[in-house]
């Protein structure tokens, strides 16, 4: 790519440094926020041509032309804040929905605690584990003996004890396992409370600083 300039009243471009800003000659004005003296210009670096105002082989190199040239990045972001539209209301709310379900189901995977066991135990409650334990469960119920055949040191499960912070595995017993999922379901249903409360205060916003201060920890 040519580092070049071709300026007139019809249109504007700029490519330098393998980049190209193409403008209307108001909008480069504006853009560039300085004052250009000519009419019209046909610049190359590469082959170090001048042109301007129609009349060619001008003294090369030119301080316009290269400051013009060495301001692409400045050119480029002006254009890009120019031509940026804010969302809406509406838009951002969405987007904060969005995050809250992602919040709510991050919340819902990422551990629980239950005392089955008799004392406090931070579970795993990832996808694979609510599905494998609810099959299993399914098991227990149709068939209750064979929860003693396939599993005769107890249901293993992964969980950090209190405080600390190295997992262990629990062999469960049928009933700490039946309480497991009874923990696991209240702990979900809390998540869901806490992500409808966030839902709520997500729909009540007035402006984008309401939705930022919708905290989600």
């Amino acid at each position: 790519m040519q580092d070049l300039i071709i300026y007139n009243e019809n249109q504007v471009i700029i490519q330098s440094n393998n980049k190209t800003y193409q403008e209307t000659k108001e909008n480069f004005l504006d853009d560039y926020e300085k004052k250009v003296n000519y009419q019209t210009i046909d610049y190359n670096r590469t082959t170090q041509t001048c042109w301007l105002n129609g009349e060619a082989f001008q003294a090369y190199p030119n301080t316009v032309c290269e400051d013009i040239l060495n301001s692409i990045d400045t050119l480029l972001e002006n254009q890009a804040k120019r031509e940026y539209i804010a969302p809406t209301i509406d838009e951002l709310k969405a987007i904060k929905l969005l995050e809250v379900d992602n919040w709510i189901a991050d919340k819902i995977t990422g551990g629980f605690i239950s005392e089955c066991t008799g004392k406090p135990v931070r579970y795993d409650s990832d996808r694979d584990t609510q599905n494998t334990v609810s099959s299993d469960l399914n098991t227990i119920y149709l068939s209750p003996e064979k929860f003693n055949e396939n599993f005769p040191n107890g249901y293993p499960m992964r969980g950090y004890p209190e405080n600390a912070n190295i997992k262990q595995v629990y062999f469960l017993t049928k009933e700490q396992l039946l309480q497991w999922n009874v923990d696991l379901g209240l702990h979900r249903g809390t998540c869901k409370q806490n992500g409808w409360v966030k839902q709520a205060q997500v729909e009540e916003a007035l402006s984008k600083e309401d939705l930022d201060a919708i905290i989600l920890d």
